[in-house]
């Protein structure tokens, strides 16, 4: 089979399984929650961490302020304009520059690399302990690190179109850009995100 017709195919089953899900939380269906959680919960923490400096609690409080705005105002989502993926990453943000309001107002900074204990117990399965913290650690801090090369428009398409592999198209409704703008974007944060790694190699 041709590339571009699996992936046709797969987004086809993508949006089937968007809007069975869609349909499960307007009807308020017992596994729906559970279902928008599971699919969706590990990525929105991840770009949530991405923007707060790797603030692992304040992350996952962004993923539940999230999801409880998304099931509540489920009925205004409308798939002809945006994608399931697309409107979740939008309240995602939303909450975000709430937060960076608020803590420019307290003028508060969030931790730079929290590492709850209890997850790099469950990770490390077996390994040593104080290396895979370690290794953690780092990576967390060269995240930030490269954070602070980024604009937060660059981290942020960064992380929606590399890692949490939204298209640009999505990538664009999320942010309020064109595709065009957001492949610029794109291309200048690869860019540094190379030359620190060239840097950092060393």
């Amino acid at each position: 089979m041709p590339e571009c017709e699996a992936s046709q195919l797969a987004e086809g089953e993508t949006a089937e399984r968007d809007a069975a899900l869609v349909r499960g939380l307007r009807e308020r269906a017992p596994d729906a929650c559970a279902e928008l959680y599971d699919r969706f919960a590990p990525r929105i923490h991840r770009f949530a961490a991405s923007r707060l400096n790797a603030d692992v609690q304040l992350a996952e409080d962004i993923v539940v302020q999230t999801l409880v705005d998304a099931v509540r105002d489920i009925g205004r989502f409308d798939g002809r304009k945006s994608s399931l993926s697309a409107w979740l990453y939008g309240i995602a943000r939303r909450r975000l520059q709430a937060e960076a309001r608020r803590q420019s107002r307290l003028k508060s900074v969030p931790a730079a690399a929290q590492v709850p204990l209890e997850e790099v117990r469950e990770q490390a399965d077996g390994q040593d302990l104080a290396s895979h913290l370690a290794a953690r650690i780092d990576a967390q801090r060269k995240v930030a690190a490269l954070a602070t090369m980024l604009s937060d428009s660059e981290m942020e398409v960064l992380v929606l179109h590399s890692i949490d592999e939204l298209s640009l198209k999505e990538v664009g409704r999320v942010v309020g850009r064109s595709e065009r703008a957001v492949h610029s974007l794109l291309c200048r944060a690869r860019q540094k995100a190379r030359e620190r790694l060239a840097e950092d190699e060393r």
